[in-house]
């Protein structure tokens, strides 16, 4: 064959299979859609019902995604969007392809890497720390930019007030106000620790004045400032027992501080959530309301204290009014007899909480089914949205327009609240998921 007809020919040959290409793609999107819709559809019908008449009056089936296995549809739309961003055409691939978690199957999932903790910035800004076996990597969130920032941060966190951002490593903790994730900031104070703990779900607090910070971890939960670390919880009160004959390891470790500073609680699997003054001394005890005590979180006011406590993957939150704890009030725990005296609100009486953040009329709660959830201080439900995954972080702008979630999944989500939603949407909450970043690897996708 001449040159030219040589040529010729294979042009149209890779043109007939662009066509094809073309054709295959556009019956992928068609599927995926179809089934998405479905699917979404299915479940809001489903969870409606039930929140009228409870789930025991639901005689449907369970509903299914059918994309769920389909191997060849998903590792399709993985590649292209992989494809799609290293062109730079993320939006217009969310538009042909709505996001789903069932891109992942068992083998692909043990490749994402856990969303650990998000500290906002200011604006629509976040640090977000991406973690798996292999260790940490801070990265920052400019937008709809992702960079790296360091691969030696442990944890992150940022004051309740005054702009005090915390820096945890191996042997230090930086404190610096006015962070951007850069350059910028004053350095307000750094402290050497000298801690040998476990670091993989380590969590850290700084107070509003930048004197010290709170850390929790498997280890215990210590207050850390220039005169060292303090352990204030667990405490060995009995005279026979010497911590330092064992090594400590706490399950379930979870703290807070109040707004203003003054009050810290704590908890873990082997206590009651444990109420203590800004230096670390016990002023009274919040029992679990089911087994374990997992979360706690003060409203955005300060009026009042959430604790929760779960049991496998539900759970219990109860609301305590912290003018009654300052006079010292004791929660009892869970008494299935009734035998004690009410003296707490239920807020939730499902929900095994992760993550949560307070804004100024109500609570977000993220549980271990992948949900987030808007509970008002008397316990009122508000709205729900399905995300998928269990759900480990999350932060908000400080306008309280812009919710970042992040999962066990390897994913963050940027939610613009109120905004509206689509049609591959679950839930009620009428939220739009600007968009989504998969932590993939050693890569952060944008979806």
């Amino acid at each position: 064959m001449p040159p030219a007809k040589e040529a010729a020919g294979l042009s149209s040959r890779r043109e007939d299979a662009r066509e094809d290409y073309e054709t295959l793609k556009a019956e992928w999107q068609k599927e995926w859609n179809e089934k998405g819709e479905k699917y979404a559809k299915a479940v809001n019908d489903m969870v409606a019902f039930a929140e009228v008449h409870g789930w025991d009056a639901y005689k449907g089936e369970d509903s299914v995604d059918e994309r769920e296995g389909m191997t060849q549809l998903c590792e399709a739309v993985f590649e292209l969007l992989k494809e799609a961003n290293e062109r730079g055409e993320t939006a217009k691939f969310r538009a042909d392809f709505p996001p789903s978690n069932v891109i992942f199957d068992k083998k692909l999932r043990k490749k994402l890497r856990d969303i650990d903790q998000i500290c906002p910035l200011g604006g629509e800004n976040v640090l977000f720390i991406a973690s798996n076996d292999d260790g940490k990597t801070l990265y920052l969130l400019e937008g709809d930019r992702v960079s790296e920032v360091a691969d030696d941060v442990i944890a992150v966190g940022k004051s309740k007030r005054n702009e005090i951002y915390a820096l945890l490593n191996q042997d230090e903790v930086w404190l610096i106000r006015g962070y951007d994730g850069k350059s910028g900031g004053e350095l307000v104070a750094r402290f050497s620790h000298e801690l040998e703990i476990i670091y993989d779900e380590a969590e850290i607090l700084p107070f509003n004045d930048g004197s010290k910070v709170l850390l929790t971890a498997h280890d215990g939960i210590f207050l850390i400032s220039q005169s060292g670390a303090k352990l204030i919880h667990p405490i060995y009160e009995d005279e026979g027992e010497d911590e330092d004959e064992y090594e400590l390891e706490i399950a379930m470790a979870n703290a807070t501080l109040s707004n203003d500073n003054e009050l810290i609680v704590a908890g873990e699997q082997d206590s009651d959530h444990v109420l203590m003054d800004s230096e670390g001394e016990r002023l009274g005890n919040i029992g679990a309301q089911s087994s374990y005590p997992h979360f706690c979180l003060f409203s955005a006011d300060d009026t009042q204290l959430i604790t929760n406590s779960c049991h496998f993957y539900n759970g219990v939150t109860i609301g305590v009014d912290r003018a009654l704890l300052k006079r010292g009030l004791e929660v009892g725990f869970y008494d299935p007899d009734g035998g004690d005296e009410q003296n707490f609100t239920l807020i939730d009486d499902a929900m095994r909480v992760y993550a949560g953040v307070a804004t100024q009329d109500f609570y977000i709660l993220g549980d271990a089914y992948g949900y987030i959830k808007a509970v008002g201080k008397d316990g009122r439900k508000i709205w729900r949205h399905y995300l998928g995954g269990t759900i480990k972080s999350m932060a908000i702008s400080d306008d309280g327009s812009v919710l970042f979630v992040g999962t066990y999944g390897g994913r963050l989500h940027k939610l613009r609240l109120g905004a509206g939603q689509d049609s591959h949407t679950i839930g009620n909450g009428n939220h739009k998921e600007e968009f989504r970043l998969i932590a993939y690897e050693d890569k952060i996708y944008r979806w």
